[in-house]
Formats: structure tokens, sequence, C-alpha cells
């Protein structure tokens, strides 16, 4: 698989787990999502070698991934 296609995701399980406490593992997330979407990040067009500013947003995403 190509590195570019990898997807981050957090699988909390158990009655044990951290899941009381997502909000730990969530508020970095959320506040460089916040961050990206408000005043984007300079980025460089690698054809044309023109510099952007670019903004990045999450819609949504559900997923239901198999245990086995």
């Amino acid at each position: 698989m190509k590195e570019s296609s990898f997807m981050l995701t957090l699988l909390i399980l158990g009655p044990k787990s951290s899941s009381k406490d997502i909000d730990v593992f969530m508020r970095p997330l959320v506040d460089e999502l916040k961050m990206l979407w408000a005043e984007g990040v300079q980025m460089r067009d690698a054809l044309t070698n023109i510099v952007f500013n670019m903004c990045v947003m999450l819609l949504w995403t559900i997923n239901d991934f198999p245990a086995c």
C-alpha cells in the first residue's frame, strides 16, 4: 500500500478502555483541524512551483471495521 493511502484510525476497545477520556485524544485533532480551516497552511504546487494557501476541512467519516 502506498504511504499516501494510509488512514489514521483510533480504536477504543473494552469496558476498561479510555473511552471516557476520549477528549484527551480528540482535542489536539480538533484544534489542528480548526486551525487548518481558519488559517490554512502554505503549500507549494509541485508542477508550477507556485505557493498557495491551502485550507482543510473534514466533513464526516463513519466506519465499521470488522474485528477479524
